[in-house]
């Protein structure tokens, strides 16, 4: 971020900014009951498929919107090349386990069948899903159950193939989820999902598929097990989207597996012991609902 966008920030809404925790994307300011993201310009290195600037702030506020949650868009501006989005602060802290409420849970639920239950144009791409498939069997193709994981998945590319698409947030790992603190009165869910930068069309089941592996995995297996369950049943066409899951959660773990070994080598094998055996267990043990 360049020097004097804080400040000149600070100087239009009449307040002291406080860090918060960055994203991936964007540099992120508390001010009284206002949040500041602030993306930075394009530069040469930046994707072509990664949004910057103006363009991102102002696509974050449409997701939104487009979420019903306008109400916490309060506007997306631009100063010095940067974009920043400005939304009303949540009265909530970071997701936590221990504080993950039933209330909680039925927020989220709610929430995730009302966006998923907006259609989008088109359906799941056959060769998208077949090239994610070659993509891990090359990346850990020294893993023997990620081969025969791998295998397993490619006997379901029918059934999750030309799935009709809906609005999906894509990315609803557990720093994304905020919980409302307690005491907190007045119309304010339990729960809230932020970070709507990356939303698109998607198949349901795979938000939900990363909302396991990155949210409800923390509760320890069973619980996330209970919990998905749960929350499946909310949609009207549950059983479909329950059985859908069967791949996504797997593939989704082999993601994350890819991750480590292309981003951070140094956690890897970490993670293959912790996520290899999820992975395996959730689709050999899966039950219809």
């Amino acid at each position: 971020m360049q020097p004097g966008v804080k400040e000149q920030l600070e100087a239009r809404f009449r307040m002291p900014l406080t860090p918060l925790v960055d994203g991936a994307d964007a540099h992120t300011f508390a001010g009284y009951g206002l949040v500041f993201k602030v993306f930075a310009p394009a530069t040469p290195q930046t994707p072509v498929w990664q949004p910057s600037g103006i363009y991102a702030a102002r696509l974050e506020a449409l997701n939104m919107t487009k979420a019903d949650l306008a109400a916490w868009v309060v506007e997306a501006l631009e100063i010095a090349r940067h974009g920043i989005l400005v939304t009303r602060r949540y009265p909530g802290h970071n997701f936590q386990p221990q504080n993950f409420s039933d209330a909680a849970v039925s927020s989220l639920a709610q929430f995730f069948c009302h966006l998923h239950g907006i259609a989008e144009q088109g359906v799941v791409s056959r060769s998208r899903l077949e090239a994610r498939l070659e993509q891990f069997g090359s990346t850990l193709h020294d893993l023997p159950q990620a081969q025969q994981l791998i295998g397993l998945l490619r006997g379901h590319l029918d059934e999750i193939a030309a799935t009709p698409q809906a609005f999906c947030h894509r990315d609803p790992h557990a720093g994304n989820i905020l919980l409302k603190n307690p005491g907190v009165d007045g119309d304010i869910p339990a729960a809230l999902l932020v970070d709507w930068v990356r939303a698109s069309p998607d198949d349901p089941a795979r938000d939900l598929a990363i909302l396991t592996t990155g949210t409800l995995a923390l509760l320890g297996e069973r619980k996330a097990v209970e919990t998905l369950h749960f929350m499946v049943r909310c949609y009207p066409d549950g059983g479909a989207v329950w059985a859908r899951l069967r791949f996504w959660v797997p593939l989704t773990y082999l993601h994350d597996m890819h991750w480590f070994r292309t981003k951070e080598p140094q956690g890897f094998e970490a993670a293959v012991a912790d996520k290899m055996p999820k992975a395996l267990r959730f689709y050999h043990d899966f039950r219809p609902l």
